[in-house]
């Protein structure tokens, strides 16, 4: 929500934005809850078109219409299309193929260094955002987050701080 409102202030409401969120489908109902649409209202403006898309039966985070969607959006006129998708990272990074530049957000709390090990899109993200960076242990988790980013580039010459991982707080604008 803060990256669409400085999008908007930035580009003085002359960008037109696309948010597609994708939410997880229950197996066992089919239904998605798409509360993205609830948290988004924040954003409302002519210039942003916000639509939740549940997963509906795909076998990870990104439902089959997807690249169908995205080239829609672009054939729309949009000249942003942001595609967030639900819980990936750790075995799945299956949203590269359809974006342009990756990003991986998470929270401080990702459990012990080690599972560090297990996400996925740390290999693939151009930039690793920590969120919710005023939580206890958002320090250690920089460090150690920076740190497994050096190891998975092999970028052995450049010091972990260098990495393109950020600390945020998402209700600071």
């Amino acid at each position: 929500m803060s990256l669409i409102r400085r999008f908007r202030q930035d580009s003085a409401d002359e960008l037109k934005i696309a948010v597609l969120a994708i939410d997880p489908t229950r197996r066992k109902t089919g239904g998605a809850l798409l509360g993205d649409r609830i948290r988004m209202n924040a954003i409302y403006h002519p210039s942003i078109y916000m639509r939740s898309i549940g997963t509906r039966g795909a076998t990870g985070e990104v439902p089959a219409a997807l690249k169908d969607i995205v080239c829609a959006m672009r054939l729309g006129g949009f000249d942003l299309v942001v595609v967030e998708t639900p819980g990936i990272g750790q075995g799945d990074a299956g949203i590269v193929p359809y974006v342009d530049i990756p990003i991986y957000v998470m929270t401080p709390e990702f459990g012990a260094q080690s599972q560090l090990e297990k996400i996925d899109m740390l290999d693939y993200a151009e930039l690793a955002i920590i969120n919710k960076f005023d939580r206890k242990g958002s320090d250690d988790a920089y460090r150690d987050v920076c740190k497994q980013v050096q190891r998975n580039r092999e970028a052995w010459t450049q010091s972990p701080d260098e990495m393109p991982v950020f600390g945020t707080i998402a209700s600071r604008f």
